[in-house]
């Protein structure tokens, strides 16, 4: 009994059960008068540890959100915080209780660090993309799930390269790229596929960048098969459907013109329709291109479709785009579409168990790389 009383001095160590409603005053006041008793002192014996954990275990649940804050404040860097109590402040449902757990504790299972990159909120994603250091299969989930904030910390950091495999995760997903497009070019961490296939999202910098890789992969194309031709010629089936998107767009039935067109490449009714957007008109051009279309029918698709808001130097620019771009590249482009249509934007693979190195990085419980959102998050738990 007499470790016991180092937790509370006032009171005795049965008083914290004998209140049999829960969330009393009573229960909040011992759990965190318990915690600043332990905080203040690096060391414990076992039965000093072995009692505060009984006190977390039966009185963490009812204790009011501000006081788990603080304990977890509180906790967070105490050499011997107990690896159940720090799990479970991790995993509170009170975000800021579970934000320093999460940014600073290097004893955290790679499981519940798995489950918080793949669940969020991303409020959470920065305290553990914050970590010093973390396993590839964090950063995996990180790349599948996290949004563009959580992303460019990733980017920021001097001590991660990402690997191939979560580049091309990345640049499946249309909102990162849209987002951070420059960031990840800067960085070479969009391939070529990655640039082609998001080309309707990519920054207007960028997209220059993914015709060149585009034409780049024809001519590849056709030194692999010199006997194929770019221009060569279309059948009568693709002439009456070139015939029937003229007269859609001339009746300027932007649906029809959208089913006709997807008839014809290949995409999907969301992807077309997003073409005939006012900021998509370029996608569109390279369409039509694809499509075998003359320059004379894409102006006039273009003015019936488009021309309400299309002034007449962006206009010539989307027919200098049209005729400087090959078929072959345009072809290369719609194709890389179609390969992100059908590839899956989230990766899941089942939970295997695994855990960090115990204490190795204990010391590290500041990040000069944090952002300023991180340090206000973090200024606001104390």
């Amino acid at each position: 009994m007499r470790q016991s009383q180092r937790f509370n001095q006032s009171r005795p160590p049965s008083a914290a059960y004998s209140s049999s409603s829960k969330g009393t005053s009573t229960e909040a006041n011992v759990l965190l008068a318990a915690t600043e008793l332990f905080a203040g002192r690096d060391r414990h014996d076992v039965e000093d540890k072995k009692i505060f954990l009984e006190l977390a275990r039966n009185l963490l649940s009812s204790t009011p959100t501000a006081d788990r804050r603080r304990i977890a404040s509180l906790l967070v860097s105490h050499p011997e915080m107990p690896d159940e109590l720090l799990e479970t402040l991790a995993a509170d449902e009170d975000v800021m209780t579970a934000y320093p757990a999460l940014r600073y504790s290097p004893r955290l299972s790679v499981d519940l660090l798995l489950k918080v990159a793949q669940s969020g909120p991303d409020t959470l994603r920065k305290a553990v993309a914050n970590r010093p250091s973390l396993r590839e299969s964090v950063i995996n989930a990180l790349c599948d799930h996290a949004g563009a904030d959580v992303v460019r910390i990733l980017l920021d950091r001097d001590d991660i390269l990402l690997t191939r495999t979560q580049q091309a995760r990345l640049s499946r997903r249309s909102e990162i790229v849209a987002a951070l497009g420059l960031e990840l070019a800067g960085q070479d961490a969009l391939n070529p596929d990655g640039l082609m296939g998001q080309f309707i999202h990519l920054p207007q910098q960028l997209k220059a960048k993914a015709i060149a890789a585009a034409e780049l992969t024809n001519l590849v194309k056709q030194a692999q098969t010199p006997g194929e031709l770019d221009g060569r010629r279309l059948n009568g089936a693709q002439l009456q459907l070139q015939d029937a998107i003229v007269e859609q767009a001339l009746l300027q039935n932007r649906p029809r013109f959208a089913d006709l067109l997807g008839q014809g490449l290949g995409l999907s009714q969301a992807t077309c329709d997003l073409l005939l957007q006012p900021d998509q008109i370029e996608g569109l051009t390279i369409a039509l291109k694809a499509l075998g279309l003359p320059a004379n029918q894409v102006t006039t698709i273009l003015i019936r479709l488009c021309g309400s808001h299309l002034p007449l130097l962006e206009l010539r620019d989307l027919l200098r785009i049209h005729r400087t771009l090959s078929t072959g590249a345009a072809e290369v482009l719609v194709g890389q579409w179609i390969l992100q249509e059908q590839a899956p934007q989230r990766s899941s693979s089942p939970l295997q168990p695994q855990y960090q190195e115990g204490r190795q990085h204990r010391e590290a419980t500041e990040d000069g790389s944090a952002d300023r959102s991180d340090k206000s998050a973090e200024g606001s738990q104390l």
